[in-house]
C-alpha cells in the first residue's frame, strides 16, 4: 500500500518528509514522526529540512537592541482591549539573525512611515514574547533603504478603500466589520471575532480554499459563458493571482492559491494533476519558502484541514451511505414532491457530516493541542451555517452590482449574526483534555496505525504471491 501510495502521490510524501524535518528543527522530539515514513531513503529528507531550516535562521535571540533592517509584509488596523493601533507585520535582520518574523505597533497613523519599502532602524530593540514570536520597537528616524520595495502599503490602502466603500452599503456596524473581513481578511470586532469561535466558526472569518473555491466558481460562472476553457483558465489565472496579492500571504491563503493555480494549469496545458500532489507542491512552496510557518496555527489547521478531505471524504460518504442510502435519478424523479425534497435534505447531511469527519480527523489533535479545548456545539453549526455563509458571501458580490441586494444581505447577514451571537448557552459544552493525555494518546494512536499499515503491506504482498 505504501509503494502504491508513493507512486501515485511523490509530491505529498515528499512534502510530508519535509514537514516532519523543519518541525523536528523547532520541536526536536517530533523527530519520532520519521518512523512512520514507509521509504527509508525519504529519511534524507527529513534530516536536510532540519539542516535547511537552521541554515535559513542561523539564532533566534532572545532580546536584541539596536540597529536592524525591517523588511514589512502586511499594515492592518489593530483594535486592543484600551486602544487602537497600526500593526506592521515582517521580518528583521540583524549581524547575528536573519528573517525574524514579528510585530510593531504603531499608535499614530499621520506622519507614520509607509510601508512601501524596508526599513534600516537604527535604534530597535526586539523582545521575544513568545517561542519564535517578537515584538519590534523602533525608535527615532527609519531610513527607507533605496531600491526596497513591499506591496503592503498599497494593499493597506486599497483595504481602506474597501472598507469605506462597504460602509456605503451597509448600515449596521456588525454587518459592516463582518464584511470587512471577509473583503480585506482582518477581523477587527474583537467581540464578533469571540462570538465565531464560542460556536467553532472562526475558521468561515479566515481567508481559505473555502472562499477561494466560492470566487473561483463565480468568476468561471462569469467567464465560461464568453470564453473557451483555455482562455477561461487563463483569465482565471490572473484574476486570482491579483487577488492573491491584495489579500496578501498568509497562509492558508497561499495554500489555496497554489492549489487552484496548479488545477488551472492543468486546464491551460491539458493534463489532470491529483488533488493530493496538488496539495503537496503547495506545502513544499510554503516550506521552502518560509520554514517557520510550521508553527503557525492557521498553517496547520489549513493544511490539516485539506488533507483530511482528500484522503478520508470519499470513505466517510461510504459508510454513512449505509445509514443514509443514495438513490438512482430515475428512482429519484418518480417520488413524489415532498419525498424528493426529503432525500436531497438527507443527501446533503451525508456530505456535510462527511465533511466535517473528514475534517476533524487532523484538525481536532491540533485544536485540542493548542486550545485544550473543542467547542461541541461546533459540530451542529457546520452542519447548516458554511452554506448560509455561502450565500451571503453570493450576496456580498451581486450586492454591488446589483441596487437593492445589499439592502436585502444585510438583513440576512445581521440575521445569521444573531443566530450566532443567541448560541444556546445550555449546549455550549466543550471537550477538554491536558497535553500529556493528548500526546499519550496520539502517540498509540500513530503506533497502531503504523501496524496496521505495515500488516496490510504483508497481507497484499501475500495474496500477490500466492497468485
Amino acid at each position: 500500500m505504501s509503494a502504491l501510495f508513493w507512486k501515485r502521490y511523490p509530491a505529498l510524501y515528499l512534502a510530508l518528509a519535509l514537514l516532519i524535518g523543519i518541525a523536528s528543527a523547532f520541536h526536536i522530539y517530533l523527530l519520532a514522526l520519521i518512523l512512520l515514513i514507509p521509504k527509508k531513503q525519504l529519511w534524507c529528507i527529513s534530516l536536510a529540512g532540519i539542516l535547511y531550516c537552521k541554515l535559513f535562521y542561523p539564532s533566534f535571540p532572545q532580546s536584541f537592541e539596536g540597529a536592524l533592517l525591517f523588511h514589512i509584509e502586511e499594515v492592518k488596523h489593530h483594535s486592543g482591549p484600551f486602544n487602537s493601533s497600526l500593526v506592521y507585520r515582517g521580518k528583521v535582520t540583524g549581524e547575528e539573525f536573519r528573517r525574524i518574523p514579528c510585530r510593531l505597533y504603531m499608535y499614530r497613523e499621520k506622519n507614520r512611515p509607509l510601508a512601501h519599502c524596508d526599513y534600516l532602524i537604527p535604534e530597535a530593540s526586539l523582545i521575544e514574547i513568545a517561542p519564535y514570536r517578537y515584538i519590534l520597537k523602533g525608535k527615532g528616524e527609519w531610513i527607507p533603504i533605496a531600491k526596497s520595495f513591499s506591496l503592503a502599503e498599497r494593499r493597506f490602502q486599497i483595504k481602506e478603500k474597501i472598507k469605506k466603500l462597504i460602509t456605503s452599503h451597509y448600515k449596521d456596524s456588525r454587518v459592516q466589520d463582518l464584511m470587512a473581513a471577509l473583503l480585506t481578511g482582518n477581523l477587527e470586532n474583537r467581540i464578533l471575532s469571540y462570538q465565531f469561535a464560542q460556536v467553532g466558526l472562526q475558521h468561515l472569518l479566515a481567508i481559505s480554499g473555502f472562499h477561494f473555491a466560492l470566487l473561483t466558481l463565480f468568476l468561471a460562472f462569469l467567464l465560461k459563458r464568453f470564453l473557451p476553457e483555455r482562455a477561461m483558465a487563463a483569465c482565471l489565472i490572473l484574476l486570482l493571482t491579483l487577488y492573491f496579492f491584495y489579500m496578501g500571504s498568509a497562509p492558508s491563503i497561499s495554500r489555496a492559491w497554489i492549489g487552484v493555480m496548479i488545477f488551472l494549469l492543468g486546464m491551460l496545458f491539458s493534463f489532470r494533476p491529483s488533488a493530493l500532489n496538488a496539495l503537496g507542491m503547495a506545502l513544499l512552496a510554503a516550506l521552502l519558502l518560509d520554514p517557520l510557518v510550521v508553527i503557525e496555527v492557521g498553517f496547520q489547521l489549513s493544511f490539516g484541514a485539506t488533507l483530511g478531505i482528500l484522503l478520508f471524504y470519499k470513505r466517510f460518504e461510504e459508510k454513512l451511505t449505509l445509514l443514509l442510502p443514495k438513490r438512482p435519478f430515475k428512482e429519484l424523479r418518480a417520488m413524489a414532491r415532498l419525498d424528493q425534497c426529503g432525500y436531497l435534505l438527507l443527501a446533503y447531511i451525508r456530505k456535510i457530516l462527511a465533511l466535517n469527519g473528514a475534517v476533524l480527523i487532523f484538525t481536532l489533535p491540533l485544536l485540542l493541542f493548542h486550545f485544550q479545548t473543542f467547542p461541541l456545539l461546533s459540530l451542529v453549526y457546520n452542519l447548516f451555517f458554511p452554506l448560509l455563509f455561502s450565500l451571503m458571501i453570493g450576496g456580498l458580490i451581486v450586492g454591488f452590482f446589483i441596487p437593492g441586494i445589499a439592502l436585502l444581505n444585510g438583513a440576512y447577514a445581521a440575521f445569521l449574526l444573531k443566530l450566532i451571537a443567541n448560541a444556546p448557552k445550555r449546549l455550549m459544552f466543550h471537550l477538554n483534555i491536558t497535553e500529556a493525555a493528548l500526546l499519550c494518546a496520539l502517540g498509540v494512536i500513530l503506533f497502531l496505525a503504523r501496524l496496521l499499515w505495515v500488516k496490510r503491506g504483508k497481507r497484499r504482498e501475500t495474496l500477490r504471491t500466492n497468485r
